[in-house]
């Protein structure tokens, strides 16, 4: 099908001041992108742009169709996506219409292990004390049992293809010449970046080249490696309120001042911020850390705006963005920033399999050479043979094949959960969907005492975590607001886990 650049010619005056600029959309069947991602993309920036006013009557899909010489279907495709990231609102009877407001807006040890002659405890920092809520995170030193229910933050790594794993492993060390004997660049294994930055362009829509791509192990060290090179003592660093807490674990051991700002149904409020700025603030845009929402395309306009005001460098943690259960993944911040405004940060940990340990980093070139510096210092690299596997794993399609796979499971997942928690636990709290995401946020009833709660999951060997973890206020909302994770269990385990845990409490 030939499509060339597309001149309309309003039929009247109130139409061209009503109907957007349509002789500046261009679509080309000769792009890799395909057609309704591409006009999808062109609207969202027009919308962006405020070239698109908010509340502007958008063509019908069929008459949009007939003027771009496109397939209705391919119009249907990308006004879907854009009325889930709130970018359109459908209408009934009426249509689509721009949104309104984007303009403005440790278990016991078994043996006791000797202790030294030297009292150590007055040897150790006075950062120590910032440790503690890490130390809540780390398991037993002997074993490693499968996870309990309803653990969150952790994927289905048992449904992982680890034949084609195997495969693509053995591949690498019969056919690559020792090369995974030798050191690599500390910002990754070069064919590795190139497949991350290709994935990141045609998956995400980002604008990334290779050199910008930092490999990492795992997010975490992301934030030790920013730290490092970013961080004087008494820099200001923001959060939001609540956040992931070892993120603000390892700027504050760094020396950092960290301060909070809170979040509502739309993400973080903007308005709240400091008018002066900070050195860097750490978001969740796509799916707020714990709570689950998406930030809102106005609040993400309005952070951008404040962040190129107060000259503040955005860090934008995209932990799970790639499970949306409703549409595609969302677009991310840093696509929609000027160059060098945002970090970007992604893990195949969350994606894949905990124990792999590579995440990466999308950041500015003017930073690549500090980074590597500190990588070196660190600890020099990545294994060279988890990275050599891994871009085999991207460029054979089969990361996407994971990912098509896993988003349909975690959304059945996710509705057994909130069949099981009403059947079962309806007594005790209530649960609401999200979009996407890896665990669910309940809320116990007013009569419920939380302590009582998570004292009864603990005795059903049940693993339960509130918000007033990841908050730094610690409210009673945040103490009653319970994460339950889904990702790694089945509808049998769901019930099982629930009935008991129902049990565990009327005894109590």
């Amino acid at each position: 099908m030939k499509t060339s650049k597309t001149q309309i010619k309003p039929a009247s005056e109130h139409q061209a001041r009503q109907r957007f600029p349509l002789e500046s959309l261009h679509l080309d069947p000769a792009q890799q992108a395909p057609l309704y991602r591409q006009l999808e993309e062109q609207l969202r920036q027009l919308i962006w742009q405020g070239v698109l006013k908010a509340n502007v009557p958008l063509p019908s899909t069929r008459s949009l169709a007939s003027l771009l010489n496109i397939a209705r279907n391919t119009v249907i495709k990308a006004y879907e996506q854009l009325s889930v990231e709130g970018f359109i609102q459908a209408h009934p009877g009426a249509g689509y219409r721009v949104g309104e407001g984007l303009a403005t807006r440790a278990p016991r040890r078994t043996k006791t292990i000797p202790s030294t002659t030297i009292n150590l405890s007055t040897k150790l920092s006075q950062r120590i004390a910032t440790l503690d809520k890490a130390g809540n995170f780390i398991g037993s030193q002997r074993h490693n049992p499968p996870p309990l229910p309803f653990r969150a933050h952790i994927p289905a790594f048992s449904e992982f293809p680890e034949k084609v794993w195997a495969r693509l492993y053995n591949r690498r060390l019969k056919h690559s010449s020792r090369f995974w004997q030798q050191a690599v660049h500390p910002c990754g294994y070069w064919p590795l970046r190139q497949a991350i930055a290709d994935y990141l362009v045609m998956a995400r829509g980002m604008r990334v080249v290779p050199e910008q791509v930092v490999v990492s192990a795992g997010v975490q060290q992301c934030f030790e490696l920013l730290a490092k090179i970013f961080i004087d003592p008494g820099d200001p660093v923001l959060f939001e309120e609540p956040a992931y807490t070892p993120a603000a674990t390892v700027f504050t051991m760094a020396g950092a001042k960290t301060r909070f700002v809170e979040v509502d149904a739309e993400g973080l409020k903007v308005d709240m911020l400091p008018v002066e700025g900070a050195k860097l603030l750490y978001s969740t845009p796509a799916s707020h850390f714990p709570l689950g929402m998406s930030q809102s395309p106005s609040r993400r306009k309005a952070l951008l705006a404040w962040a190129a005001r107060s000259s503040t460098l955005i860090l934008e943690d995209d932990y799970n963005g790639e499970y949306r259960y409703r549409g595609r993944p969302l677009t991310t911040l840093h696509s929609m920033a000027a160059p060098g405004q945002v970090i970007y940060m992604g893990s195949f940990s969350k994606l894949l399999f905990p124990a792999l340990r590579l995440g990466y980093m999308v950041v500015p070139e003017a930073i690549i050479d500090p980074i590597a510096s500190a990588r070196w210092l660190l600890d020099r690299h990545s294994p060279p043979l988890e990275q050599a596997v891994l871009t085999d794993f991207i460029n054979d399609g089969h990361l996407l094949r994971h990912l098509r796979r896993m988003r349909s499971l975690y959304a059945l997942r996710q509705d057994s959960l909130l069949t099981t928690l009403e059947q079962h636990l309806d007594e005790l709290l209530e649960a609401t969907p999200l979009d996407g995401g890896l665990h669910l946020i309940a809320k116990l009833h007013a009569e419920v005492n939380p302590e009582q709660f998570f004292s009864a999951a603990r005795t059903a060997n049940i693993e339960l975590g509130s918000v007033a973890q990841f908050s730094h206020k610690a409210t009673s909302l945040a103490k009653r607001q319970v994460i339950f994770g889904y990702a790694p269990y089945n509808e049998e385990r769901m019930q099982i886990a629930a009935q008991a845990l129902m049990q565990s409490y009327r005894k109590t």
